[in-house]
């Protein structure tokens, strides 16, 4: 027995050991000392270490409380145009995640660039002080907070995970956050999507759920672009309807106003920053004319187009360009763009509506009278929760439901 349980025993000293470490550091380097060389990298990574100067150098020291900013404006928490395109790009994907990881202990939220919460997620039954304060409206702030994950994010635009004696507060040691970049259409970030909960957590299971969902988010972003058209790429036709896919807006003269992060990798397009002068003809530079002109057309399959260097990448139209009398709508994946027929379409629907007019209409009136609660929603029209999001992503970019489930 003791064979057995010595694994666990020596696990458990070794995390209390590093922790010991942590906080000795953090005490000294509260103090004005240096962090010590032994702490970095293995207990300290680079990206950390800095937030802990930049909360230092801000006046914080690391056995003062918290204090989560609240926003002074008594106007809307998502006031400005961005902070609502954000918001409509990431809500859907935190409500997702929540069904999937969420718990008591645990808060899914989404920041702006400024450290605002724009939309936070949390368990009714949630009682943790550290926790509860993560609403709308307050802000994540080294100079108040100290080091967080979504700080990182912000300073640094990588994915961060910081756990337990890493947070520059003593307070923060019994909690676990992991947050990654959002990116906006050129390539700046916008904001950073986060999960925290407080005990020790192995938050590797779920870092590629997350990544994935701030994926989905930015390609929710383009298709609120105007004026343009939409295409689809990748590397393996079976990845277009995923967050996979890499999203390229195209003038009509076929010249790129924006690409995604995933489509910039793909065609080896510097990250960040506005895109250069590029066409289609510079992306598929080897690609016949007539083929090029196809890319702008709607087409039953996607096409492969092959490119100078041997590759090849599968291009999907996904929609044309939109303009101010035209109701922008959002581009649904097809796995996720599942058909209503059990919802019967409604009496307030409008003589001459089509099929999908109705869906939206029906799925309208139910939000409106569940109060918002998507489960009740999708147990009165008997389809999947996924199917409700996937029609509330159209209603919100329509302008026919508020952030609140309104009517409009």
């Amino acid at each position: 027995m003791k064979s057995k349980s010595a694994p666990y025993v020596f696990a458990d000293s070794t995390a209390n050991s590093a922790l010991a470490q942590l906080h000795s550091a953090r005490e000294r380097f509260g103090g004005g000392e240096q962090l010590p060389a032994a702490l970095m990298p293995g207990l300290l990574p680079d990206s950390v270490a800095r937030s802990w100067a930049r909360s230092r150098d801000a006046g914080l020291r690391p056995w003062e409380a918290p204090e989560y900013e609240l926003l002074k404006s008594t106007r809307s928490t998502r006031e400005s145009h961005d902070d609502r395109r954000l918001y409509s790009c990431v809500v859907d994907e935190i409500e997702q995640l929540w069904d999937a990881f969420g718990g008591d202990d645990w808060t899914i939220f989404c920041v702006n660039p400024q450290g605002t919460v724009i939309h936070a997620r949390r368990s009714p039954a949630c009682d943790d002080d550290l926790i509860l304060p993560i609403i709308a409206g307050r802000r994540i702030l080294e100079s108040h907070i100290g080091t967080t994950a979504p700080s990182c994010v912000l300073h640094e635009g990588i994915e961060v995970t910081v756990a337990g004696g890493q947070h520059y507060l003593d307070e923060f040691e019994r909690v676990s956050c992991l947050a990654v970049p959002l990116y906006g259409l050129h390539g700046e970030v916008i904001g950073a999507l986060d999960l925290t909960g407080t005990g020790q957590r192995d938050l590797t299971q779920v870092k590629e759920q997350f990544r994935l969902a701030a994926l989905a988010a930015e390609q929710r972003l383009f298709a609120t672009l105007r004026g343009c058209h939409l295409l689809r790429v990748q590397h393996d036709p079976r990845w277009l309807a995923t967050p996979l896919a890499g999203v390229l807006a195209v003038e009509e003269d076929g010249t790129l106003r924006a690409a995604s992060r995933m489509a910039r990798r793909m065609f080896a397009v510097a990250h960040g920053g506005h895109l250069p002068a590029l066409s289609l003809r510079d992306l598929f530079d080897d690609a016949p004319l007539a083929q090029l002109s196809r890319l702008l057309r709607p087409q039953r399959n996607p096409l492969r187009i092959a490119r100078a260097d041997g590759s090849h990448v599968w291009v999907q139209y996904a929609r044309a360009p939109l303009n101010r009398s035209t109701a922008r709508r959002m581009d649904v994946p097809p796995a996720m763009d599942e058909a209503l027929s059990p919802v019967a379409p409604e009496s307030g629907a409008k003589n001459g509506a089509t099929l999908e007019e109705q869906t939206l209409i029906a799925v309208q009136n139910a939000m409106i009278e569940h109060g918002g609660n998507v489960a009740a929603v999708a147990r009165q029209l008997r389809v999947s929760r996924t199917t409700v999001y996937a029609r509330l992503r159209q209603l919100r970019e329509t302008g026919m439901l508020s952030e609140r489930g309104e009517a409009q």
